[in-house]
C-alpha cells in the first residue's frame, strides 16, 4: 500500500515541538525519525501500521517502506522522502 506522503509531507520544528514535546528536532535520534513519520501518518485517514522498524537518524521502515526525513535546519523545517520499498519487509506484514 502507498502513502499519500504530499499531504504530511512537511513539519515544522514548531510543530515538532509542540505535537511531539519529548522530541528535539535540531538533534534527531533514531526512534525519533520512526515516532515523527507514525506521528504523521496517523493523521491520514485509513492508515494502518502494519509494521515499522527504525532503521537510522534518518531513515525509518513503515509498512515495508523506507522513508527519509530530511532535517531542513535553515527552513526550520522536516521533510519526507519516500525511498523505497522491499519485497521481503511487506510479505512479512502483520
Amino acid at each position: 500500500m502507498a502513502f499519500d506522503v504530499a499531504t504530511t509531507g512537511k513539519l515544522s520544528y514548531l510543530d515538532v515541538r509542540d505535537q511531539l514535546p519529548s522530541i528535539d528536532p535540531e538533534n534527531l535520534f533514531p526512534q525519533d525519525v520512526l515516532t515523527i513519520l507514525l506521528h504523521l501518518f496517523h493523521q491520514q485517514p485509513g492508515f494502518v501500521d502494519r509494521g515499522h522498524e527504525v532503521n537510522n537518524k534518518e531513515t525509518a521502515w513503515v509498512n515495508g517502506y523506507l522513508f527519509r526525513l530530511h532535517n531542513d535546519a535553515a527552513a526550520e523545517r522536516l521533510y519526507i522522502e519516500e525511498i523505497g520499498s522491499s519485497v521481503d519487509k511487506i510479505s512479512a506484514l502483520r
